[in-house]
C-alpha cells in the first residue's frame, strides 16, 4: 500500500562566498599562501516539516519561489537526504522534479525512455509495450532518435512526464517543470494527473497555479520560507496564501492545519441543507428545472448578525461551474437570534447529465470567508436526450430548402 510519511524533516545547506568578485581577487586567490578564507553560511531549507499521506490521496504544495518545495519533493524522491529528521515512502515512485533529469544528452529521446523507465525499476519489456502510447502522449514523434541535447525545455518536459506517467506508478511526484510546456499540453498533462487521481495514484503536486491546486487535490500545504504555514483544504490554504500576499496576517493554527480568520467571531452556526424543486425536496432534478438551495441556520446569540453566503456548484472532480454569493448580488444577510432559513433559487439550471455537488461557504461583512462547508450537498441532474460538455441548453434545428 502507498504510504507517505514525513516526521520532523530539517534540511540545511552551506552556502559558501568564496567566488572572486573581479580579476584582481581571482589572481590573489591564485597566489600560494595567500588563499582567503572561504565564508560558509548555514542555510535551513525546510524547517520541521511533517506529513502524513495515504495511498490514494493528492497533495498540493504551494509557495513562493525558493521556500523549500522542490527540496521536499527531491527528499521524498530519495535524490537528496535530509539533514534531520525521517521520511517513509512505500510504493513505486515516479518523480518528474527537474527538466531533462534521468536523461542522457548524447542518448536519443528513444534510448532515454528505456534508460529512464529502468531507473524506475521497470524492465524493458514493459517499457517497450508501451512505447507508442509514450510517444503518442509527448508528441513529439520526429524526434524521438534525436539526442535529447537537441531539444528544447518544452520537448524535454513533454517526454519526461509522458514517461512518468506511463510506468504505472503508486506515488506520482511532479514539480513545476510543467510550466515550460504550452497550455494545451499543460491541460493535457493535468487531464492525465486527473485520470491517475482517480486510479488511486497518489499524488504530490509543486505548482504556481493556484486553480489547479484547488480543482485537483484533495489537500494542499503552503511552504514559506522552509516552514509549514498551513495545510488543509485546498480552497482554505489558497485562501490564506493568497491574503499573505496581500500583506494580511497568516492564518494557520499551531498544529499547521489552516484555521480561518474570524471564525470564532461567526456566532451563526449551519444546521442543514437541501436542494427543491418546485417545493419538493430532490436528490435527483431534471435538467432546466427551477430550483432552491435551502439552508438552515442558527444564531446563537441575542443579538442580530450581518454577513454573506456563498453557494457553489461544482462536479466531482472540482471543476466550478457556477458561484453565487449575496457578497457580489445584493445587501447583506441579516441573520437574526434564533433559527432561519436563506434560499438561493435558480430558475432554470441547464446543466448536463450527471451528479453534481454544492460548497457552501459563510463570510462576514467584508466578504472575508469564516467557514467553508465542502460538499454541503449533491445532486443528480437528468438532461433528455444525448448531452456532452457542461450545459444542455434548450435548442432548435432548421433546415432551409434550396
Amino acid at each position: 500500500m502507498a504510504h507517505v510519511l514525513v516526521e520532523h524533516v530539517w534540511k540545511q545547506f552551506q552556502l559558501r562566498h568564496d567566488r572572486p568578485d573581479s580579476v584582481g581577487n581571482l589572481l590573489w586567490q591564485m597566489v600560494p599562501r595567500r588563499r582567503p578564507r572561504t565564508e560558509v553560511r548555514p542555510f535551513w531549507a525546510l524547517r520541521d516539516i511533517n506529513l502524513v499521506m495515504d495511498q490514494g490521496l493528492s497533495f498540493g504544495i504551494i509557495g513562493q519561489n525558493g521556500s523549500g518545495k522542490s527540496t521536499l519533493l527531491k527528499i521524498l524522491s530519495r535524490t537528496m537526504l535530509p539533514t534531520q529528521g525521517a521520511i517513509d515512502v512505500s510504493g513505486r515512485v515516479s518523480a518528474l522534479i527537474e527538466l531533462g533529469a534521468g536523461f542522457h544528452p548524447d542518448f536519443t529521446g528513444r534510448e532515454n525512455v528505456i534508460l529512464n523507465a529502468s531507473i524506475l525499476g521497470v524492465r524493458r519489456r514493459e517499457i517497450e509495450a508501451k512505447m507508442d502510447s509514450i510517444i503518442d502522449f509527448a508528441e513529439i514523434p520526429d524526434f524521438m532518435d534525436t539526442p535529447v541535447k537537441y531539444y528544447s525545455s518544452g520537448m524535454n518536459a513533454r517526454l519526461g512526464f509522458s514517461v512518468a506517467t506511463a510506468v504505472d506508478p503508486e506515488i506520482l511526484i511532479v514539480d513545476e517543470v510543467l510550466a515550460v510546456g504550452d497550455e494545451a499540453f499543460q491541460q493535457k498533462c493535468m487531464d492525465r494527473i486527473f485520470r491517475m487521481k482517480r486510479e488511486g495514484v497518489s499524488i504530490l503536486l509543486v505548482s504556481h497555479s493556484l486553480d489547479s491546486i484547488e480543482r485537483l487535490m484533495d489537500r494542499a500545504i503552503w511552504i514559506d520560507k522552509g516552514v509549514m504555514r498551513a495545510q488543509g483544504a485546498p480552497r482554505d490554504v489558497v485562501l490564506a496564501y493568497r491574503e499573505s500576499l496581500l500583506g494580511q496576517a497568516g492564518l494557520a493554527g499551531e498544529d499547521g492545519e489552516v484555521k480561518l480568520a474570524g471564525s470564532d467571531a461567526a456566532p451563526v452556526e449551519l444546521l442543514e441543507a437541501g436542494i427543491t424543486e418546485d417545493g419538493t425536496s430532490r436528490e435527483r432534478v431534471a435538467s432546466g428545472s427551477r430550483i432552491t438551495i435551502a439552508t438552515r441556520w442558527n444564531n446563537a446569540s441575542a443579538m442580530a448578525w450581518t454577513g454573506h453566503v456563498e453557494i457553489t456548484i461544482r462536479r466531482p472532480d472540482g471543476l466550478e461551474i457556477l458561484g453565487v454569493s449575496s457578497l457580489r448580488d445584493g445587501s447583506p444577510l441579516t441573520f437574526s437570534p434564533g433559527r432561519q432559513t436563506i434560499r438561493l433559487t435558480i430558475p432554470e439550471l441547464w446543466l448536463a447529465s450527471g451528479r453534481y455537488e454544492i460548497d457552501g461557504a459563510l463570510l462576514n461583512g467584508e466578504g472575508r470567508r469564516l467557514q467553508l462547508w465542502q460538499p454541503l450537498a449533491a445532486f443528480q441532474i437528468q438532461a433528455l436526450g444525448h448531452t456532452v460538455g457542461l450545459l444542455a441548453l434548450p435548442h432548435t434545428w432548421d433546415r432551409e430548402a434550396p
